[in-house]
């Protein structure tokens, strides 16, 4: 399908399509089993895709006092089996896709409502009285436009694979619906749903796809108008934009206690909206708030997982020791710095990107590929996705990982007006045109990767990040001789006809990270984010109570775990190197038949004594539905 619409702003960075990019390797293989698992396999479609339909049928979400989210689901699953039906260039999956969407659309209304909410009314925030007499608590939940976005966005990208206009057709009946209940109403798209109608603002990027396709201004104006909120003299919450130039934490901006809820997820969908709005409009405004709000999540928010935002907000996580973040959030952060990326070129995303990648959102994964972890942490266990709202099968992040496999696969290697730019060492292979450029394996484990480029065109340039972590990086062309490159920058190549062979060493010197951790307070939504049910299995004694060291090597973090053989009165002592004197850390990589992206032998000399561990990457070694308490620990 053709879009109708050209940007005014165009990418600097361009993706490869997915059909010509791969995954290889370890990593290749756990996207694998989880597309096979959670999105194209008989179980996924027969049973986890179809009990998301049925909720369009039964239209459950809104019989209690509060609303639930399972509206959400189905959007997710789509936009996951799109990316991948592009991905593995699966025919029956596509086909799959046409029967969902068109079995989703017989459930659709006359007037275009689409939503599991029976009460098309039921759009703005549930009364906070209503809902403690039902669950305990005042909760505002109405995710019904929420959901409605996922709904929109999964048929208008499964209309543009499949071609369809049928399915387009719904989805412009829905949208319809959307901007036309409003102005009945009377009411801004931020007056609706939850979260001072941040939720309810991230429908901005299908809606802007869908103008992109269709040309209908009125998809584009309502779009214009809701940033508008974002941006108010008298600063109504949250008006994002404004407060993105403030330079404060998310966290302060507005009172916690006059509802202030800094929703880490929501909140940079927001964003992703924003950036696209850029590029239709060129309004420069919301192309630098996106580029601010980056700057305050690094200052305010990155977690030593990689990450940002403490559980699901944005909270000041950068000045706690302990972590723990939401998969929804990871992808999401990672969304933000590849969008970023495409309109910049700027490094620094990349290596956002990279090691939210390799730590927290690979971490989350389960080894299987049939499930997700909900929250990570740094010690324990995750807090695994079971499912929500009454259903079967359904979670807000597992149905979110195929879009951050997805992501990942099109960011080893982009296209520039002069060359190519590899920034992910991830085993892969990718196309452009005829030219491919291949990325060979053991870049976790012994930090030596090969790089081909194959049928370059002459007078295109080989572009290779080179991680700021990596102090010594040297490289060779051909049979050439080795030399020294610059940390934290490209280095550029040119290309000749033909193949070009590369040998690239990384500097995968261990670097050692001091957690400086002071107590939290009783009460402290850091410490309430601990609790996972009544079995006590997110232990608390889990988290940090003394200062400790994180050890980095390359771009993943270390651990200790029961999976490669630890000891649980090793891993949770209080024994600490933080105070001691570290002289010396070495970290020799051990070849062993595991799944590990790296497994070493780790030796620290601190106060003139050694201290030895076997320690593996953080994500291969957390990576199970563990019910153990204390299972790993990245804390030293």
């Amino acid at each position: 399908m053709n879009y109708r619409v050209d940007y005014k702003v165009r990418n600097l960075m361009n993706t490869p399509e997915l059909g010509s990019c791969s995954l290889g390797g370890e990593i290749g293989a756990r996207f694998d089993r989880f597309i096979y698992e959670r999105v194209s396999g008989r179980f996924a479609v027969e049973e986890i895709l179809k009990e998301a339909e049925d909720f369009f049928k039964t239209q459950y979400d809104d019989i209690y006092p509060v609303g639930y989210w399972r509206s959400e689901f189905w959007g997710k699953l789509m936009l996951s089996a799109v990316r991948c039906a592009k991905y593995k260039k699966d025919e029956r999956l596509k086909e799959n896709i046409r029967k969902s969407c068109y079995k989703m659309l017989s459930f659709q209304r006359d007037d275009g409502y689409l939503s599991a909410y029976g009460d098309s009314d039921n759009i703005y925030a549930a009364d906070g009285k209503d809902s403690a007499s039902y669950i305990g608590w005042s909760a505002d939940w109405c995710w019904n436009i929420w959901g409605m976005k996922y709904t929109l966005w999964g048929l208008v990208e499964a209309a543009d694979l499949l071609d369809d206009v049928f399915i387009l057709a719904g989805a412009v009946k829905l949208c319809d619906w959307i901007i036309a209940k409003l102005e009945k109403d009377g009411k801004k798209l931020t007056d609706t749903g939850v979260m001072n109608g941040m939720a309810s603002g991230s429908i901005l990027k299908p809606m802007l796809l869908l103008y992109r396709f269709t040309a209908d201004e009125k998809y584009l104006d309502f779009c214009k108008d809701t940033v508008k909120e974002w941006m108010r003299d008298d600063g109504k919450c949250p008006n994002i934009i404004n407060n993105a130039f403030s330079g404060k934490s998310v966290g302060e901006w507005y009172n916690a206690c006059n509802g202030w809820y800094p929703k880490a997820y929501e909140m940079t969908s927001c964003f992703d909206g924003m950036v696209e709005l850029y590029r239709i409009t060129g309004d420069k405004v919301l192309f630098d708030a996106a580029k601010a709000l980056y700057d305050i999540l690094i200052k305010y928010e990155s977690n030593i997982l990689g990450s940002v935002g403490y559980c699901e907000r944005y909270h000041n996580a950068a000045s706690y020791a302990d972590a723990a973040t939401e998969i929804c959030d990871v992808i999401h952060w990672m969304r933000l710095c590849h969008e970023l990326y495409k309109l910049t070129g700027e490094i620094k995303y990349m290596e956002s990107f990279e090691k939210a990648f390799a730590n927290a959102f690979l971490a989350g994964v389960y080894e299987d590929g049939k499930g997700s972890a909900f929250f990570v942490r740094g010690a324990g266990r995750h807090w695994t996705a079971i499912p929500q709202c009454e259903s079967k099968y359904q979670h807000c992040c597992t149905n979110n990982v195929g879009r951050g496999f997805a992501n990942a696969a099109e960011s080893c290697v982009f296209e520039g007006d002069d060359g190519y730019y590899v920034n992910m060492y991830v085993q892969s292979s990718t196309k452009f045109g005829d030219t491919e450029i291949v990325v060979g394996a053991n870049y976790f484990d012994i930090g030596w990767v090969g790089v081909a480029v194959r049928n370059s065109e002459k007078g295109k340039k080989l572009y290779l990040r080179i991680p700021e972590w990596s102090k010594n990086t040297k490289i060779r062309v051909g049979v050439g001789e080795e030399f020294p490159v610059d940390c934290g920058k490209y280095f550029e190549l040119e290309l000749g006809e033909g193949t070009t062979f590369l040998k690239m060493r990384f500097d995968m010197t261990p670097e050692v990270i001091k957690m400086n951790w002071e107590p939290i307070p009783e009460g402290d939504y850091h410490l309430i984010r601990w609790i996972d049910g009544a079995d006590g299995l997110c232990d608390r004694s889990c988290m940090l109570h003394t200062s400790k060291v994180v050890i980095r090597r390359g771009p993943v973090i270390l651990t200790r775990s029961k999976k490669i053989g630890a000891k649980e009165d090793d891993m949770f002592s209080n024994e600490t190197l933080y105070g001691k004197n570290i002289t010396s850390v070495a970290a020799q990589y051990t070849c062993n038949n595991t799944t590990n992206l790296v497994t070493a032998r780790v030796t620290v000399v601190a106060d003139g004594e050694e201290y030895k561990y076997v320690m593996c990457d953080y994500a291969s070694g957390s990576n199970i539905d563990s019910h153990d308490p204390k299972y790993f620990s990245i804390y030293l």
